[in-house]
């Protein structure tokens, strides 16, 4: 980026970026490179190994053409003026935080002219996280879950190339801006950000990006750091935050439940909505009531919604992966009505288990938070709530027969996978295959790895955890933390695979080849159930 600037300055240099077909890195950079060169052309060539010589010495004398042209008349072209464009931006104090508008008016974040967009990560989540943020004075405001609509807004600002999880938040931004914005309300865009080797790192500066392009006044990313565990809007915000978040996961454990095992599933999830509404409410009105309300919840649908199979009884399915997708119906393509209709309760991976994890790398200070005094303290009040929290809201729901109780572990995870992926290499990968090798059979009959097509953490957890689906490798695995570990050898041999399958997404129908992999998956789950 540094060298594209100087480029960019200098009339003699002209840029070639050359890239490899799907990179990751090179997705969210070419964004910001061509930004910077603005009406100066350049040459991007993307590489793999079948591009022939042909197309790229055509490509070249195409860019060569330009250039000779653009040098004739570059005086007379210039980038866009922003001078008359100030963009907004979220400050914070040592109290709270402030949306800072585009003529300098300086507004606390609870102001009701200030609206935070609350991308969705799934309908359930993002309805009570902003219900929670209501209780406390934000007009919060849910993103619908995506679809081809939203991709489409969010595929024409983009170059296609970047990630779906990004595509869907920046269409689900501009949809609503174009179809629901008012042009008065000043729009605060609710963001995480975090760094390593994923594209998460890139988001808000994409959404920015993007927003100064457009010149959209009174519009600003608002941001919270993974490496800050999120805390950064007070204790109060992560104490709502948190219980929100846990009763969102549990019930979307209940949902899936009541797909696979209710006897009128389609009545069960009819009741199940509405009593989840309910819920909502109660967190948006009167917070403190929220285990009331949980509890109940879980009266109602016991007595509301039998079931067929008893909860102890079931099968279960891991999804897996990023953490967007793998909560995003329109992203997946509904896997858990599909494995519902085969008997199959598909549990996603839960949000909050990032947040465990995330504190996890902490405690263990794989991650550098900012140390502030105020930021530490948020944390440690968060931690110690979080326990709590999860230990009661797991514990009524569990009442609902649709959920069977049980605490979120990181550490077991991943020391049954630091063998082959160790901490120090963060993100989803190591609770991936952390999970393969330690709840499989026990727990889960089989394991999809979710992610966006393109996701580098994705490929890497695949082509990490195939070699190691293998029952002798859960053996040994597991012996790691257990020496005396085994299994029944009547039924498990050291030749019999572990169901594993990789899903990439790009939001379009699954082509015919996954469709075909996924009824495979499903002979196999059944096998191991």
């Amino acid at each position: 980026m540094k060298v594209a600037k100087l480029i960019k300055n200098n009339p003699q240099l002209f840029a070639t970026f050359i890239s490899n077909y799907s990179c990751g890195p090179d997705s969210m950079l070419l964004t910001t490179f061509r930004s910077i060169m603005g009406t100066k052309p350049s040459l991007t060539l993307e590489l793999d190994g079948h591009t022939a010589d042909a197309g790229v010495n055509t490509r070249i004398d195409a860019s060569l053409d330009i250039i000779k042209n653009y040098r004739k008349i570059s005086s007379t072209v210039s980038d866009t003026d922003f001078s008359d464009y100030t963009q907004a931006f979220i400050e914070f104090d040592t109290v709270q935080g402030y949306f800072v508008a585009s003529d300098g008016t300086k507004i606390p974040l609870s102001d009701p002219r200030v609206d935070i967009l609350i991308p969705s990560m799934g309908d359930l989540a993002a309805s009570l996280f902003a219900a929670g943020l209501r209780s406390q004075g934000f007009n919060a405001i849910p993103m619908p879950e995506g679809s081809s609509e939203i991709l489409k807004y969010g595929r024409a600002v983009s170059s296609g190339k970047e990630c779906l999880p990004l595509l869907l938040c920046v269409g689900s931004l501009m949809h609503y801006l174009e179809n629901k914005w008012d042009g008065k309300q000043y729009i605060a865009f609710f963001i995480v950000q975090g760094a390593g080797n994923c594209r998460l790192g890139q988001y808000p500066v994409f959404i920015r990006e993007l927003i100064r392009r457009k010149k959209l006044k009174n519009v600003a990313t608002l941001v919270l750091m993974n490496e800050d565990g999120f805390a950064g809007l007070g204790p109060k915000f992560s104490l709502r935050g948190i219980q929100t978040l846990i009763t969102s996961d549990v019930m979307d454990d209940i949902r899936s439940g009541i797909m696979a095992n209710a006897v009128e599933p389609d009545k069960g999830i009819e009741i199940f909505n509405e009593e989840f509404d309910r819920v909502a409410k109660i967190i948006e009105s009167a917070p403190d009531n929220i285990y009331k309300a949980l509890s109940d919840f879980s009266k109602t649908i016991r007595k509301k919604v039998p079931w067929k199979t008893h909860i102890k009884d079931s099968k279960y399915i891991a999804l897996l992966g990023e953490i967007y997708v793998r909560r995003d119906h329109f992203s997946h393509k509904w896997l858990n009505k599909r494995f519902a209709r085969q008997g199959f309760i598909v549990k996603d991976a839960y949000i909050s288990e990032w947040i465990f994890y995330v504190d996890y790398l902490i405690g263990r200070e794989l991650l550098e938070p900012e140390v502030s005094f105020k930021k530490k303290k948020e944390r440690l009040i968060r931690v110690a709530y979080m326990r709590y929290a999860e230990w009661r809201i797991k514990k009524i729901l569990a009442k609902s027969g649709y959920y069977k109780f049980s605490r979120t572990k990181i550490k077991p995870l991943l020391e049954h996978s630091k063998h082959i992926i160790p901490l120090e290499f963060k993100g989803e990968p190591g609770l991936t295959l952390g999970i393969a090798l330690h709840e499989t059979i026990e727990k889960y009959c089989g394991i999809i790895n979710l992610g966006p097509f393109g996701c580098m953490p994705t490929r890497f957890t695949e082509s990490v955890s195939i070699p190691e689906m293998k029952i002798e490798n859960k053996i040994h695995a597991k012996r790691l933390n257990n020496p005396d570990y085994d299994l029944p050898k009547e039924l498990f041999n050291g030749k019999m695979n572990i169901p594993f399958l990789t899903i990439e997404t790009d939001g379009n129908v699954y082509p015919q080849i996954i469709e075909a992999r996924l009824e495979t998956f499903i002979l196999q789950a059944e096998r191991m159930a």
